[in-house]
């Protein structure tokens, strides 16, 4: 089995994939690297461009096949590992997966950076007060979306916590870095609690 390298850091998109890396470790015996790469020095450098010409993180090279975006790094990983739990069992359930992977990034993360980025402890950007009401406002709609959905069920798309939970987690957790209040949505805080109290999460913010 060929070792999975992994270019990134834990504080950036790579904390997906590293995430889901870990899970896989811990239940199939995954072999993988992190091949440290930070996304405003290295990711620009020609070595990584060579690897994602787009100049971000996260990377992955499987044995001389390389995939870019973290999510669907992700999807890749849970389908190349079908005896897994995170894997999807049916045809129904990798498009649900698919689709969540997809809602998370047009609904969710744009908004989530616009706060993150302009919070205090992060300050990679100004702060502005209207860009930031505007994505507490514009967030408020998808994550009422999500709750009504988790009103009736554990977790997103099956009986099991699965690469789809992984994968919206994984967005929303940007959010933490900023101590973001998921109490307005008690079926979404209830689920991504349980999401992120798995071990593997934990040692991936370990790192």
């Amino acid at each position: 089995m060929s070792t999975i390298k992994i270019y990134g850091t834990p504080g950036s998109r790579a904390m997906r994939t590293l995430w889901m890396a870990e899970e896989l470790r811990r239940e199939v015996g995954l072999s993988y690297e992190l091949v440290p790469t930070h996304f405003m020095k290295d990711a620009k450098q020609p070595a990584f461009l060579a690897i994602n010409p787009n100049g971000r993180v996260p990377a992955m090279d499987d044995d001389g096949f390389v995939l870019f975006e973290s999510l669907a790094i992700n999807l890749y990983l849970a389908k190349a590992n079908p005896v897994s739990v995170l894997a999807p069992r049916d045809l129904r359930e990798d498009a649900l997966a698919t689709q969540w992977s997809m809602w998370a990034l047009t609904e969710l993360e744009d908004n989530i950076i616009a706060l993150v980025a302009r919070h205090p402890n992060i300050a990679m950007l100004p702060p502005d007060e209207k860009i930031e009401a505007e994505a507490q406002a514009k967030l408020a709609r998808p994550l009422k979306v999500l709750d009504q959905h988790l009103s009736s069920r554990d977790w997103l798309v099956a009986e099991r916590f699965t690469v789809a939970d992984l994968n919206v987690a994984g967005v929303i957790a940007l959010s933490t870095f900023i101590q973001y209040d998921l109490s307005p949505y008690p079926a979404v805080k209830k689920w991504f609690e349980a999401a992120t109290a798995r071990p593997a999460f934990a040692a991936v913010r370990a790192m």
